[in-house]
């Protein structure tokens, strides 16, 4: 009788002094001793815990995360993603080693820092006039495969980015450098095409030169002084003719006909 009653209270007094935690659906709880991390996960549902113990619950699903993105690209103008979305979660099997080097702020630990940088080093590769749609295309699949690659061993697995209204921030002195660039070039580009321009401009006039020197030398052989006479009254006749020809007559010592126009 005497040890019934001991071993009552002994139950007793350890349900007292015990604790009850909750792991919620989609979730698995880590137990935290004194002596530090339990091997064996909690799965669902309500479980007894030591007064002196703690449970971190670990969410299995698809997380997103929406962060406002800056960096510069690789002409120095200043970038920025606003909202952009990431996807993550942790490997279910490898929870209780996520828990034991990193903890449950995981995501400001590990996953933000390796995001930012990544995204950096992608985007100072590129041109920011090559951030067009296919560009931002690349990128986001560039810097995902980077981003997993770079958080696989952390027990994270990261799905994918989003990079929302990616831009050059238009208020920076970077953007104004950039459309000054943009504009040197253009004018550079411009230069050379009228160098190349001005070039067939005077090969055209080169070719038609040849072509006037050979048709006079074909005519050439056949002026003769009677013909250059015989065109010159001809000429004379045409300008006598002419409805605004006005004749006077002169002096043998000067010309005798002059065209007065009214």
């Amino acid at each position: 009788m005497r040890s019934t009653f001991l071993a009552t209270v002994l139950m007793t007094s350890s349900v007292a002094l015990s604790a009850c935690a909750t792991v919620p659906s989609g979730h698995v709880g880590i137990l935290v001793r004194a002596g530090g991390v339990d091997a064996e996960p909690l799965h669902e549902g309500d479980h007894f815990v030591g007064p002196f113990d703690a449970v971190e619950t670990y969410d299995l699903r698809a997380q997103e995360r929406s962060e406002d993105l800056a960096a510069l690209s690789g002409d120095g103008a200043m970038l920025e993603a606003r909202a952009s979305v990431m996807t993550f979660h942790p490997l279910p099997a490898e929870v209780v080693a996520l828990a034991r080097e990193i903890g449950p702020d995981y995501y400001q630990t590990v996953v933000r820092p390796v995001v930012r940088s990544t995204l950096r080093r992608a985007l100072a590769a590129l041109r920011a006039d090559a951030l067009d749609a296919p560009g931002i295309g690349g990128v986001e699949r560039t810097v995902t495969e980077e981003i997993a690659r770079r958080l696989r061993p952390c027990h994270i697995v990261f799905d994918a980015i989003s990079l929302r209204t990616l831009r050059v921030a238009p208020r920076s002195e970077a953007y104004q450098a950039v459309v000054e660039t943009g504009v040197k070039e253009q004018e550079a580009l411009a230069t050379r095409q009228l160098v190349e321009l001005a070039w067939q401009q005077a090969e055209a006039l080169r070719a038609e030169g040849r072509g006037i020197a050979a048709a006079q030398s074909v005519v050439s052989p056949t002026l003769t002084p009677a013909s250059l006479l015989d065109e010159e009254n001809r000429a004379w006749a045409r300008l006598v003719g002419a409805p605004s020809a006005h004749v006077e007559v002169h002096a043998l010592a000067q010309p005798y006909l002059l065209e007065v126009k009214p």
